[in-house]
């Protein structure tokens, strides 16, 4: 292990100089197995009694790394095994291999990936289907690799737990390896196959931490720095594909092709029309029938032809917005980035040849021909348009392309500065200015996640491989050395000129260094989310879902069964909670159990950027957070709710209320944030936010968030100010914990960027128009409770206001109290009206039932006793 040099401390912010104060990968890879499902994984546990192929993956997994054949002294297992690809579509970095490799021996190893439609829905659908071509592309890529190796790529379609152990039962395999999920539903689904796998056959998991050892507080990860794990190599030689195996991928390998559709199939017999239909089918069979039409109207395309995503506001917020080359399936500003990205390897091969002694090395086996995973060589001499060709020119296209994608990505600012030929020069500058889109002040190095989030996702590049490669380039010292002395001149003219290199390569170092942020802030929430899947909490379950990759988490809780007076359950509308600004799910720990008792199907998600959901560099606000909890509703809730929310958490549920009606019957607002404005008519064109300077914003930022940070407690009790013992240590210590986060500041940063928001007044009469309660603490300290209570009965005629004694978060001071108005106003206004008003429009029916404002104060503390 080897330190990395640290280029001049004021010339790089402090950001990078935590990168660069780190170490290079630990030359000793880890590979984390388990084979319990749910069970937190430990590195390495030994497997069942009666599992012998298990035994033989656990104890020669970490001779498997440098050694295909290590186990080839130990008896094979009965049956091959197979290896399931879910979303580590890759031959790089996958301990997966070298585990299974080491294992089967001569029985051989049998590669598939199974497109169950279900579970891939909110992969494929969005976005007008370019996840869908995206897969594909992937799958293409990754079955050339594997057969560069002697194997192949076996498809299967349909549910997992029928397809997977079916399989097994037809080649008699002797177990299956496959990655550790964190996602409820994936992990939930991945246990149903390991109970219908034959008897004997078992599902052994693996994952590959960037961090040998994980902490639960990012602050203690930085001391963990000084070690991480390197990526493994693609074993030079993969084991055998059994006879019987590729006979089966030769007669039902792929889906086939529909010819009536005109579409074409890819190599492996699948299209991506194909699986937007499959996923359709499937996506429709699994909502409720009372949201059937609001899924038409909002939601994915349930036809294969590609149709509109949830919302307007989705480009903005897309990883992937610059995919569109032209053909209507994006925002049509011409090629796409990546192929530019990709394609800019040939006109900067010149200067990047010759930049490291890494551009000597060796092409890693696994990749296709002539590439390397070092950045050097991945932008190598001649190599760019031919293999940009070759994969279609898709960005999730294949490990190989996205290498060099990212080689390209990291240097594109030396390489525009180094000089070159005109057109070189012309396409680097042209290649900046579209990355440069994506940097702007509110989402500062905003193009990395942009780029490379989606190959994260599928497991195209793994995030050990994304950070030893800015970790190779954060290492290089600059080409001449900071001028010695105090020539003002000297120095400047290093700073300038390509010759020093220091401006571009500052520029570059802030690419890696954003690049190794991202890597190690999935890792960080995904060991973090592993730990905590299906936990008990609250009288709750604690679960994880991917929402556009990124990973946050949920309370849950199921409508008890056998409640008095309650009929047909599945009729009911769920209840969706919303938690206000840096708050997170379990805010709600005394309303989540309590509501499902009543009968209820009951979440309370954490939306991203706060708690323990992931940090991303994105533009937070308004339009994310309710596009995120329409999806939320889509793809995990699957029924209309009555949806909750306090504070900023209370304008985004009126915003998700009003922009997407056919999902919400009813809607609380506690202590709602959003401003009251009579007569409010929408502008021409959508109002823009006039933020303070860069510099001032980053200033004003930092300085509330260390505030904040530092003094969480006393905030805390001064928005409960009738139980302060409720403000207690638990809540406070989970929110100081979640703003040392890995982009929590960017969160905070981004409130300065937010558009004008519509008045709250306009969001439940005009557009919502349905059921409404007002819970409203009256010794709320952040504005004049009560005549904020006043103005919102005075605004919305569908609106019931009821004023409790308590402050900001009264749902978390009076939860008694609290949970009894929800379920009253369910009971009363809510299910009554759904029976002729399922989508939330009948507006003159509610302005009748609610002209006269119900008005109650509550004593808390009596209630409390």
């Amino acid at each position: 292990m080897r330190s990395l040099p640290t280029p001049p401390a004021a010339s790089l912010s402090g950001r990078q100089q935590q990168y660069i104060s780190g170490a290079l990968p630990h030359a000793a890879p880890l590979c984390r197995l388990s084979n319990a499902v749910g069970a937190r994984p430990r590195a390495p546990l030994h497997a069942a009694a009666g599992r012998l192929h298990q035994n033989r993956v656990l104890a020669q997994a970490t001779q498997a790394a440098t050694d295909s054949n290590s186990g080839s002294a130990e008896p094979s297992p009965a049956g091959p095994l197979l290896l399931w690809y879910k979303r580590d579509l890759r031959l790089d970095d996958h301990p997966g291999w070298h585990a299974a490799a080491a294992a089967a021996g001569s029985a051989g190893v049998v590669p598939v990936f199974c497109f169950d439609p279900a579970r891939y829905a909110h992969l494929v659908l969005p976005r007008g289907g370019a996840e869908g071509e995206s897969l594909v592309s992937a799958l293409e890529s990754l079955d050339r690799s594997l057969r560069q190796h002697g194997s192949a790529l076996m498809v299967r379609v349909g549910a997992w737990e029928q397809q997977v152990p079916q399989l097994a039962a037809e080649l008699k395999a002797g177990g299956v390896v496959a990655e550790l999920e964190v996602e409820a539903d994936w992990r939930q689904a991945v246990q149903r196959v390991a109970t219908a796998l034959p008897e004997g056959a078992g599902v052994q998991h693996w994952q590959a931490p960037l961090l040998p050892t994980y902490a639960d507080d990012f602050r203690d990860v930085r001391a963990l720095r000084s070690v991480y794990n390197a990526p493994l190599p693609v074993l030079p030689k993969l084991p055998r594909l059994p006879s019987a195996a590729a006979a089966q991928g030769a007669t039902d390998g792929g889906i086939g092709v529909d010819s009536s559709s005109g579409s074409s199939s890819s190599s492996l017999g699948i299209s991506s029309s194909q699986l937007r239909q499959l996923a359709s089918e499937a996506y429709r069979a699994g909502l409720s029938p009372a949201l059937q039409a609001a899924a038409a109207a909002h939601g994915p395309s349930y036809g294969g032809g590609g149709g509109a995503s949830l919302a307007g506001s989705t480009g903005s917020v897309s990883f992937s917005d610059e995919e569109s080359n032209g053909n209507g399936n994006g925002n049509g500003r011409g090629p796409r980035l990546i192929e530019r990205l990709v394609s800019s390897s040939t006109s900067t091969a010149a200067t990047a040849a010759g930049s490291s002694a890494a551009a000597g090395a060796d092409c890693e086996p696994g990749l296709p021909a002539g590439t390397s995973t070092s950045t050097s060589a991945a932008v190598g001499a001649g190599q760019g348009l031919s293999m940009a060709a070759e994969v279609a020119a898709e960005f999730a296209a294949g490990e190989g392309p996205v290498m060099r994608a990212l080689g390209s990505y990291l240097r594109h600012l030396e390489t525009a500065a180094d000089g070159g030929s005109v057109e070189a020069e012309a396409e680097a500058a042209a290649l900046a200015q579209a990355i440069a889109s994506h940097d702007l002040p509110a989402t500062p190095d905003g193009c990395f996640p942009a780029l490379f989030g989606r190959a994260l996702s599928l497991g195209v590049v793994s995030k050990r491989r994304v950070y030893s490669e800015a970790a190779a380039i954060l290492s290089q010292q600059p080409e001449q050395p900071w001028p010695a002395g105090f020539g003002l001149l000297s120095q400047l003219a290093w700073l300038l000129t390509s010759s020093g290199g220091a401006a571009p390569r500052l520029r570059r170092q802030r690419k890696a260094a954003a690049a190794a942020a991202a890597a190690e802030a999935r890792d960080f929430h995904e060991q973090m989310a592993a730990g905590r899947e299906g936990q008990q909490a609250h009288g709750a379950t604690l679960h994880h879902w991917r929402w556009q990759g990124l990973i946050t988490d949920y309370l849950a809780a199921p409508a008890a069964q056998g409640v008095a007076g309650v009929g047909d359950q599945s009729t009911r509308p769920a209840i969706l909670l919303c938690h206000g600004f840096g708050a997170f799910s379990e805010h709600y720990r005394d309303n989540v159990a309590a509501l499902a008792a009543a009968g209820y199907d009951v979440y309370s998600p954490t939306l991203p950027g706060y708690g323990r959901s992931e940090k991303p560099v994105l533009p937070y606000g308004q339009d994310l957070w309710t596009q995120f909890l329409a999806d939320f509703v889509l793809q995990v809730v699957r029924r209309p709710v009555v949806v909750a929310g306090n504070s900023i958490g209370g304008f985004i549920s009126a915003s998700l209320a009003a922009d997407y009606p056919g999902l919400v019957q009813g809607l609380v607002l506690l202590n709602s944030a959003g401003r009251i404005q009579q007569g409010y008519q929408p502008p021409a064109e959508p109002a823009k936010a006039s933020p303070p300077p860069p510099f001032v914003v980053e200033g004003v930022a930092r300085t509330l968030f260390a505030f904040l940070e530092g003094n969480v407690s006393n905030q805390l009790r001064r928005v409960y100010p009738v139980r302060p013992q409720r403000a207690d240590s638990w809540l406070g210590g989970e929110i100081a914990r979640a703003a040392r986060d890995p982009g929590a500041l960017g969160v905070f940063r981004s409130v300065f960027y937010l558009p004008p928001p519509r008045p709250l007044n306009y969001l439940v009469s005009r557009l919502f128009g349905g059921p409404t309660l007002v819970l409203q603490g009256l010794k709320d300290p952040l504005n004049n409770a009560p005549a904020r209570a006043d103005e919102l009965a005075r605004a919305c005629s569908n609106a019931t206001i009821v004023k409790l004694d308590a402050g900001h978060c009264p749902h978390d001071e009076v939860p008694e109290i609290c949970n009894a108005a929800i379920l009253q106003f369910i009971e009363e206004q809510v299910l009554p009206n759904n029976s002729s008003n399922s989508n939330g429009s009948s507006k003159s029916n509610m302005a009748s039932n609610n002209a006269a404002v119900a008005v109650a104060v509550s004593s808390a503390p009596a209630a409390a006793k």
